[in-house]
């Protein structure tokens, strides 16, 4: 069976009606996820997912430490499927800021994140895009057939919020 897995779903839950099965580590009222568990033991079988999104996810660890989710997400995608990624990009928003166009807050939320009462709320690294794909490339544990930009094509049931802060790159297995 085919499951498109919402790793680390937080606010942003998925349609579950359209296959899409929500996880986090962390439960909060108005933000429950499907299965609770650590992206870095995700609880589906070796290829049994087209697709895996980690939204807003990877800027919450430190340098290095998603390497297991990233290993995880790799292992449960069925060969040819596609893990999406979208993180803050440090770039653009370093670019507008240093010229005005946006304010201290939403810079400072954008890099440090939304603290919602959770260690894991705050962000913990950035990237832009050669360093997010040195995150996913970077591994022995995850041999991608392409690492690209996201075409931002319509993914259905997937809640997808696009900025031009957003930086989303494809990862196809």
């Amino acid at each position: 069976m085919d499951v498109k897995i919402n790793c680390g779903s937080g606010q942003r839950r998925f349609d579950v009606s359209l296959g899409w099965v929500n996880v986090d580590l962390v439960s909060r009222e108005g933000q429950v996820p499907d299965i609770i568990a650590d992206g870095a033991v995700l609880p589906f079988d070796s290829a049994s997912s087209s697709l895996v999104v980690l939204h807003h996810v990877l800027e919450h660890f430190g340098c290095g430490e998603a390497d297991g989710l990233i290993r995880e997400c790799h292992r449960v995608l069925q060969p040819g499927g596609s893990l999406l990624v979208f993180v803050p990009d440090l770039w653009k928003l370093a670019q507008r800021w240093m010229i005005g166009e946006i304010d201290d807050y939403i810079y400072c939320a954008n890099i440090y994140g939304a603290y919602q009462g959770q260690e894991s709320d705050r962000h913990r690294w950035g990237f832009r895009r050669q360093s997010l794909v040195r995150a996913l490339s970077g591994n022995d544990f995850a041999r991608w057939s392409q690492i690209k930009p996201f075409d931002w094509r319509l993914v259905p049931g997937a809640d997808l919020a696009r900025d031009w802060w957003i930086l989303a790159m494809e990862a196809v297995k």
